[in-house]
Formats: C-alpha cells, structure tokens, sequence
C-alpha cells in the first residue's frame, strides 16, 4: 500500500519534471522576448530544482550512512537557497510583464520595491548560508532525521515580504493587465500562502514549495499563451496608431456575419485632407505624431461597440452604428489636433478634415471585405468630385458598378475572341463626287448585334484597353487592304484612329510599323489619326510619336480639329498632314462658327494641309463647305460606314451619283 509520504515525494517529483520542461520550452520559444524567455526559464529551473531536491530529503531522511546525511544537507541547502533565489528572478520578470522593461529609472514608482526585494533576497540568501553552519533554520540529527531550527519562520519572512512588495505592484498595475494575467502573476504569493496554510496544519509536508512549483507552471503557460495572444493582436494591429489594421477590421465585421446586428452599422472609408502638406511643414516625425494623435482623438468619439481602424497611408476605415453616423461625419469635416513640436519648442494645433465614403451595410451575408471594398469605391466617387467631400454609396450604385464590371469583362473577352472589327467609312471628294479615301472605325460583334463605339469607346478609354482595341483594329484594316488589292483593286489611303492612351507606350511606333510591314502593304496606305483633345501627355511626347510615324512614311491626321483650346499651339509644334474639322463648325450656320472656320481653312492651305469635313449630313453644309475650299467630305451624305464586304463594293465602283444620298 502506499502511503502519504511516497505519494507526496512522486508528485513533488512529477512536479519538477513539469517544472524542467517548461524551462526547455521557454528557452527555445523565440517568439518571446529574450529577457522574458530567460527570466521565465529561470523560474522553472529553480522552481524544479526546489521541488527536486525537496523529493530527495524525504528521500534520505532517516538513515543515518555519511553518503545519505551529506545528500540530506545538500538537499535542504538547495530547497532553501532556491526558495529565495526565485525572488529577484521573479521581480524581474514581473517588472517586464507590466513595465515592457527593467529601467529603475523608468520605473520610478516602483522603484523602491524594487531595491528593496532585491535587498532582501539577498539578506534572505546569507542567511540560508549561515544556517548551514548554525542551524538556525532546520537541523539534522545523527539517525538524519529533519527537525525545524529556532529561526524557521525567519527563512519565510524574507520571501513573503518581498513577495508581497512585488505583488503590490502587479496590484497598482492591474488596470493595464487582463485579469488572467493578473491572477497567474499574483499566484506567487497566493498558491505558496495557500500551501503554507496547509502546511501549519499537516506537518512535514512541502505543500509550500508545490505551491511555488505549481506558480511557476501557471506562469509559463500564460506566458505562452499571452505571446501567442499579443502576436494575434499585433496581426490585426497597426503600430503607429495603435488602431486596428485593415486585417483586424475585416475578422471584426466577419464575426458578426450572417447576423441580424450587422445590420445595424455603417462602414466609413476615409481619407485626410492634404496630409502631405502637414508632412512638409512640420516633418515626417511630426506627421507621424500628429496621425498617432488624430487617431487617439477620433477614437475617444467611438462608442465601445464601435470600431476604428487605419488601412495604409492616410487612410482609415470607421464601422459605426447607423444612428452615430452624422455625428461621426462631422467630426471628419475638421478635428483639432494638438502636438508637441520638438523643433520649435511649442505646442501646435492643426485641424483635420477627411473626404468619406460611406456605405450601409444592407445584407447580413457580406464578407468583411467587400463591406470595405463598397465604402472604398464611394471614397474615390468622392476623390473625383471635389465640392462633395462625402458620398453615400448605395446598391443601386453597386448594381450599375456591376453591370458595368461585367460589361467591362465582355469587352476585354470580346477583345480576345476577335469580336471587333473595322467599319469604313468613306471619304468623297465632293468636286468629283469620288471616293478618295475612308476612316476605320470599330465595330462590336456582341451576341450577334453590332455594337457601335459610343457604348464602349470610353470605358475602354478608362481601363486603356483601347491600346490593344487600336492595333487590333490596325491588324484588321491592313489584312483587308492586303486581300483588297491581291483582287486588283486599287483601295485608298484608310485613317485607322489612335487614342492618345498609346502614348504611354514608347514602342507603339514600332508596333505600328511592323503590324504593317507584316501586312506586305505599302505604308502610304494607312493614315495614323489621333485625337486633337488634350490629356495627360504633354505636346512634346505627342511631336516624337507624330515625327517618328513621319519617319516611316506614314501619313498623320489630326482628329476633331478647333475642339479644344491647344489647337494653335499644336500646329506650331507638330507637323501633320491632315486636318478634320467638326461637324459643330458648319451644322448650325452660326456665323461666328463659320468665319472661324473659314479662317482654319485658310491657314491649314498656307500650311499645306489637306482639310477633311466629318459628320456631313446634307447638301447645304456640302455647299458651305465647298465654297471655303474643303472639298474632301466624310458623313452620311454620302455614306455610312461600311463593313468589309461591302466597301468591297463601293471600291469596285468608287464614283458617285452627282446628287446627294442619305444613305447607302
């Protein structure tokens, strides 16, 4: 049978074993600080020492062999020299826990207890030594049998205080502590003094030393798990702010996902006004302060089942309740903020204010994700309306943007199939009523319907799509000149149109030409046209594309002529070939409108270009034209565009009748 004594030695040995690992394991966890992770693997070494060494005295109590008393001295010498030595290991540790470091200085008001805990472990450590030779704490006697010394309680006087000095820190910290993390520290005076209340009643057990064996496992363990919680928080945190990032934002709206009180927030996507401005002013130092107190300042505007978190740059994301969203608003119209400026001595306050994108959440399925995504998308409609810094997206807005999305996709997919293709519309010299040349414009085979430019030409102007709609177009119009003229017809020179977006391209001349000189037609027969709006490319980038297609022997057009104010400066600049002027010039008659364009016509000849009227639609403006000297016409007064078979046709008979037709 076993008895009590045995029972008590196997669990203080299963105990040190416990208390053994935990001091491997905290060694080798490097996700732990290294002061921490030290100080965590002194106090279960000692710990399982203490336990260890105390399952061996019991061990060798009672035989009275030189090998066994010297085993029992040593035993006790080690149980009672490690009972103090984990005092100054297990201040450090908590001075790391609460205060982040060790600094005395830093740490002023504890400071005291401190020194003084470390002061009386080492008091409390002489006299271990001095017991050795005194016994003024145990002695052992000849059959080495264990018996308590005068001075007993003195071993436990030491310990206790300074404990209790440590543990009224942890006390007066204890807002900045979990209540887990709380308890576990404070378990190093609780589980001992509940030992030793234990003990005074069972005599010649170490329910004591368990208790400061069972402390320290309890403090490994949340110490791990207090690591792996604060790595969960700082994923989910950003740094500078202390603010949730765009992670923990996305993990907090999705745990409330299929539920009912989702519904009842707002997301608000926001970013600060002219920042950059700040930034230059005061210092990226500053401005990083300045953001952090921003933060702060907005968070206090928070309710506690509200959320606030920064994305990147200058950016942040508010989820709040539907019936704080004003409120909210107002404080991103302007927020003081204030800071300390270091270079000036002085404090500052600057104020704040926000464009928003604001979006209510409406369906209790959505991904975190894609509530942030609606209320990003509203930011940047506000981004490009400067006189509405806050716009409200709502699901009709949503559905149209994706229509618009799935739109966008059937062209790009339309682009890969091949769908477009060029529809020529002629040119007719209106003197001989012949055909002298044609534009190429793209056509949309979509579902079996032709599709003309207006409903896609812009969007594909936004997503720059219209680079490869442009030379896929090009590709088309060159293998039908090449099929044209290998069935001896003899086809004019075609206009294929560019956007200015290929300018971003510095090999697009190169493309160009070699689409041609894959084509084996003669390079006369293509005319480059681009438009005459202005955009982001400066003059200069347009001059090198236009010289180098010159450069080529291709023929250059400027399109919609006298539309934008860089007309002028254009022509001074770069040399084309050809002029086209709007329809708007001549389709009202106004006579302002015509002396302008009589005025274009007149330069454009002592210039040497050819001028070509587009948009034509009846005689009278035919007859205007004429009498001004432009004499080449495109419009539906004589043609509409033509797909490929039938320009076929017209080239086979490319004289007109002398009286205008509508259509053809």
């Amino acid at each position: 049978m076993i008895d009590a004594l045995s029972t008590q030695v196997a669990f203080l040995l299963f105990e040190a074993v416990f208390c053994f690992i935990s001091a491997i394991l905290a060694l080798t966890n490097d996700n732990q600080r290294r002061p921490i992770r030290l100080s965590l693997t002194l106090l279960n070494l000692l710990a399982g020492l203490l336990l260890a060494f105390d399952s061996l005295a019991y061990v060798y109590r009672g035989n009275s062999s030189q090998l066994y008393t010297f085993m029992s001295h040593l035993s006790n010498f080690v149980v009672f020299s490690a009972c103090i030595l984990l005092l100054p290991v297990y201040t450090v540790y908590v001075s790391y826990r609460v205060y982040g470091d060790f600094s005395i200085k830093k740490n002023a008001p504890a400071r005291d207890r401190f020194i003084l805990s470390f002061v009386l472990s080492g008091v409390g450590f002489g006299l271990v030594i001095l017991s050795q030779f005194t016994h003024i704490y145990y002695e052992i006697d000849a059959q080495n049998n264990y018996s308590r010394g005068p001075l007993f309680l003195l071993s436990l006087f030491f310990p206790a205080v300074a404990s209790i000095l440590v543990v009224s820190i942890i006390i007066e910290n204890r807002k900045r502590l979990g209540l887990q993390q709380f308890l576990i520290l404070s378990s190093y005076i609780i589980c001992p003094a509940i030992g030793l209340c234990f003990q005074v009643f069972f005599y010649g057990y170490s329910y004591m030393n368990m208790g400061i064996g069972i402390s320290a496992i309890l403090m490994f363990v949340e110490g791990t798990i207090s690591k792996n919680n604060e790595l969960r928080h700082v994923a989910r945190t950003e740094m500078r702010t202390g603010l949730a990032n765009e992670h923990g934002c996305v993990e907090w709206l999705n745990s409330m996902q299929h539920q009912s009180k989702r519904l009842e927030y707002t997301a608000v996507f926001f970013d600060l006004c002219k920042f950059s401005d700040i930034n230059r002013r005061y210092g990226m130092e500053n401005g990083n302060v300045i953001l952090a107190n921003y933060a702060l300042c907005l968070q206090d505007q928070m309710r506690k089942d509200e959320l606030l978190a920064r994305q990147y740059g200058n950016q942040f994301v508010a989820v709040v309740k539907n019936d704080h969203v004003e409120e909210f608003l107002k404080n991103l119209s302007g927020l003081p903020v204030n800071f300390y400026n270091k270079s000036e001595g002085t404090m500052v306050t600057v104020n704040i204010s926000a464009r928003a994108g604001v979006f209510k959440i409406d369906r209790t399925d959505m991904d975190g994700e894609e509530i942030i995504s609606c209320a990003a998308i509203a930011l940047g409609m506000a981004k490009s309306q400067p006189n509405q810094p806050v716009v409200h997206m709502t699901r009709e807005v949503l559905n149209d943007m994706n229509n618009r999305r799935k739109f966008e996709n059937e062209i790009l997919q339309g682009l890969t199939n091949g769908d477009f293709m060029p529809y020529y519309q002629p040119k007719v010299n209106a003197e001989t009523h012949t055909l002298c040349g044609a534009e190429a414009l793209s056509r949309w085979n979509h579902n079996g319907n032709v599709v003309s430019p207006a409903h896609f030409i812009s969007l594909m102007e936004e997503n720059r799509s219209i680079c490869n709609l442009d030379l896929h177009i090009l590709k088309r119009v060159c293998a039908d000149l090449a099929e044209w003229r290998a069935q001896g017809l003899n086809p004019p020179t075609i206009s294929v149109n560019f956007s200015r977006r290929n300018l971003a391209d510095p090999g697009i001349v190169e493309r160009i030409n070699q689409i041609v000189k894959d084509s084996g037609i003669p390079r006369h027969l293509i005319e480059i046209e681009v438009t005459e709006t202005a955009d982001e490319f400066p003059i200069l980038i347009l001059k090198h594309f236009v010289d180098a297609l010159h450069a080529y022997g291709y023929l250059v057009s400027i399109d919609d002529f006298g539309c934008a104010s860089s007309s002028l400066t254009l022509l001074r600049e770069i040399t084309f070939d050809t002029i086209k002027i709007d329809k708007g010039f001549v389709e009202k008659h106004y006579s302002k409108d015509l002396t302008i364009l009589e005025y274009i016509v007149k330069m454009a000849k002592s210039l040497e270009l050819q001028v070509v009227a587009e948009g034509i639609e009846n005689a009278e403006q035919v007859d205007t034209l004429v009498k001004m000297g432009v004499s080449i016409i495109q419009g539906f007064y004589y043609d509409r565009p033509l797909p490929s078979e039938k320009m076929v046709e017209r080239l086979k008979s490319p004289q007109y009748e002398k009286q205008a037709r509508t259509s053809s």
